[in-house]
């Protein structure tokens, strides 16, 4: 599986960043191009945290992500609400934050039925995309992704994987 659809499966794992310029389609109509001041706020107190625990256990991962990456790929009421889940962790538990990912807002019933068709036409391709189909129908990630992942799951199975890795946001962590 590509690498870029790989780290949508962490599209909230903090592991890698990128710069302010390459994050994804921010200029796409409609989407916002930063994030709220409530949400920034909240970033930087994220970040503090994520730094405190660099320090605390000795790790290094990159640069803590921009708001601007963030309101192109995340949608900001279910942002938040990871801030505040990993924020409340202790160091010890901060890097592995699956948890709050998953918690991170409620899918909705066009999410709940994306995860359905996609992890159906995983099963009907005997591929390896399962995985990716729960990550993609979270309500953390903004809907215009998983209406393009939507879209690949009519594609030939052969063609299935390259089409989601080409749709997938670039991971901002």
């Amino acid at each position: 599986m590509d690498n870029r659809l790989a780290s949508l499966g962490k599209v909230v794992v903090v592991i890698v960043a990128v710069g302010a310029g390459a994050c994804g389609p921010s200029t796409s109509p409609g989407w916002p191009s930063d994030l709220s001041p409530t949400a920034k706020s909240r970033l930087a107190d994220y970040c503090t945290k994520r730094d405190t625990c660099q320090v605390e256990l000795a790790v290094t991962v990159g640069p803590c992500p921009t708001s601007m990456c963030l309101a192109s790929e995340t949608t900001e009421a279910p942002l938040l609400e990871y801030f505040d889940c990993q924020i409340a962790k202790q160091c010890s538990a901060f890097f592995n934050d699956d948890d709050c990912a998953a918690a991170a807002g409620t899918p909705d019933a066009e999410q709940t039925q994306f995860v359905s068709r996609c992890t159906a036409r995983n099963s009907e391709c005997t591929g390896d995309f399962d995985a990716f189909c729960a990550v993609a129908g979270m309500p953390l990630l903004r809907k215009d992704y998983l209406h393009a992942f939507d879209a690949c799951l009519g594609k030939a199975c052969a063609d299935i994987d390259a089409c989601l890795a080409a749709a997938a946001p670039t991971d901002c962590w």
